[in-house]
This record gives structure tokens, sequence and C-alpha cells, in this order.
């Protein structure tokens, strides 16, 4: 096993899963990692990052558990080694109910840490300020952790909160200085293209090759992103969620060989959809806006620029957008949710 023997140990893709895998989608809005002040942004200065994580109560644990935690920029599948940072202070610890000490009990209520992290002041660098995935893995103390990619919704040991609230304007600009997309610095439109943008960074998990990323509107929200922006309802600010999709979107592969493909010729292979879970769910067929297939490394970070309209959406709305990344088998290997609010 990646990380020794251990079945206690786990972090939580969902609230109250209890480490299952693997994960439905999405499992890639991790409760249990985040920057409650503003999820999914690393703001300039000091950002209080908080984590939790999990042990069973059989079998016992009889050490301590350590926490690391990495931060990316947005993507599907990063690694400890290529594509990330680790931001944490390196003495992130908790304990089993049964090991004594001062650290949080892992699993019960209240049972958190809390660490300041400042990123960089460079938006190009990894560790910036601007949209950003945390990712969180939990070991016992005595196990060495992989170096592998990370394998969030089949490993019970690490977790992803991986939440884009993208921040749009109507002006035109070149893509090389669009905007980051967050409210000081709002993303552009392509002046190519006349469509709104992102680029996500992603490689392989397992074995190298094909590879499919596909991407499904909801018009329906769960609760915990209707949560981050409970707030700005409140105030007026913010309307509601669209309930079309945006009037275009459309893939290219960056740094590989890949093209878009037809959504339903996966819909149609029984082996694939029994595999990822495709056609239900966040990704049911009549949600489906497209797919990408992508060739991908183990060691080697490649490319997906995504390109959609959102000037049909009425203004203080915003349009939800689930990502998926799949191994050529169905096998669910990242995830990614891109909130982009209408243009002003």
């Amino acid at each position: 096993m990646a990380y020794g023997n251990d079945v206690s140990v786990y972090v939580e893709d969902k609230a109250g899963d209890l480490g299952a895998s693997p994960s439905p989608a999405p499992w890639w809005i991790s409760p249990d990692v985040d920057i409650p002040a503003h999820t999914g942004e690393a703001a300039q200065g000091s950002n209080d990052v908080r984590i939790r994580v999990h042990a069973h109560e059989e079998p016992f644990v009889e050490v301590k558990i350590a926490a690391e935690v990495y931060v990316g920029k947005p993507g599907f599948v990063l690694s400890p080694t290529t594509g990330t940072k680790r931001i944490d202070p390196g003495n992130l610890l908790f304990r089993p109910a049964n090991v004594p000490g001062t650290e949080p009990i892992a699993d019960e209520p209240g049972g958190t840490l809390t660490f300041p992290w400042t990123p960089s002041s460079v938006a190009a660098d990894i560790d910036g300020p601007g949209h950003r995935c945390l990712i969180l893995r939990a070991f016992p103390v005595d196990v060495t952790p992989p170096t592998t990619p990370f394998d969030v919704p089949n490993e019970q040991h690490e977790a992803q909160h991986n939440l884009e609230i993208l921040t749009t304007t109507k002006k035109q600009m070149d893509m090389s200085d669009g905007g980051a997309g967050t409210p000081k610095n709002p993303r552009g439109r392509d002046r190519n293209t006349g469509l709104w943008w992102e680029e996500f960074t992603t490689m392989a998990v397992g074995k190298e090759g094909k590879r499919f990323v596909v991407w499904a509107f909801d018009p329906e929200p769960s609760t915990e992103i209707v949560a981050i922006f409970r707030k700005s309802l409140k105030k007026g600010t913010f309307k509601g969620f669209s309930g079309r999709p945006p009037g275009k979107v459309t893939f290219e592969a960056l740094g590989t060989s890949g093209r878009e493909v037809d959504p339903g010729t996966l819909l149609g292979d029984g082996k694939f959809v029994g595999k990822s879970g495709l056609g239900k769910g966040l990704f049911s067929e009549r949600r489906i806006v497209g797919a990408a297939s992508l060739d991908l490394s183990l060691k080697r970070l490649s490319g997906l620029l995504m390109r959609f309209d959102l000037s049909d959406l009425d203004e203080h709305t915003a349009v939800v957008l689930h990502g998926a990344q799949y191994s050529a088998a169905g096998r669910p290997e990242g995830g990614m949710t891109v909130v982009a609010l209408a243009p002003v």
C-alpha cells in the first residue's frame, strides 16, 4: 500500500464519508482543508489554512498522525514533487484518542489545526497569490509517504480542495495579461476569440497515457458552494446561480497531444461509464458541456485550456462548472470546480 499497511488514518473528500474510496463526484471540495476566509484563493499577505484529520476506532493507531499541506495552481492531478509546493510548518500533528499528548484528537469535534501561510508575491509562482488548489495528506508518523502523484478519489489518506471563484469583466485582453480572475483583478475576454478562459494543469496517476477530462454544468450547486455566497446573497450583490450553461465551451491541450472529444462517445462506452459514473449525478448526460482527451505523463505537467462564453449571463449571477479527469478505463483521478461570476 502507498501509505504502508495503514487502513485507519483518513481525510474526507466529503463530510461524513469516513474515507471511503473511490469517492463519488465531487471528491475535490474536501471540508478537511481550506482557507475559510476566502475559499479557493490565496490572498496576498497571511492566510489561515485550516485542516482536520480522522482515524477509525479499529484497528488502533498507536502513534501520532502527521499532516502535510501542499498548494498548486488550479489543476486536476498534481504530485508532492511536481506542480506543488509544501506550505505547512512541518510540525502538524494529531493523535488518536488512545495516544497521550496535547495535540488535537483525530476525528473529535473541534479537533482542527490552523497555520498561517504567506504566499509568494509573484502570481506566476506555484505558491503565489490567486486561485490555488490545496492538497492535504495524513498518515501515521512511522510511515514514509509516497512521492507518486496524488490519487485523491482512490486514496483515503489524501484530500483536495479545488474550487475556483472566477471574477470576470467584459473588457477584451490578451491571454498573456488577461487578469487573475480575482475581485481586484478580474479575468477579461480573450481578444482573439471573444471568450473567457481558464488554464488547468494535470498529470497521470498510476501509469502514463490517455486521459479524459469531462466538464459539466451545474444549475443546482451543493450546499457547500451555496454557503460561500451566502453573505453576498444577503447583501443583494449576488442574485443566484445561472439556470442555463455557457453559450459555448471549447478545449485545447497545452504541452501535450490532445483534442476535444464527443462526450457521447464516452457515454456510449459501457465499461467507461461503469467505472467513471458518467451519465448520472453531476455528470448526467444533459449536464455535460464538453470533453477532451489528453496524453499525460507521470513526471511532467501538461495543461488544458478551457474557453467559455459568459455573455448571456444575467448580471450578479454565476455559472458553475465541474471538471473531472478519468483514466482511459474510467478510473477517477482528479477534479475541479469553477464558479464563474457574470462579467461586469
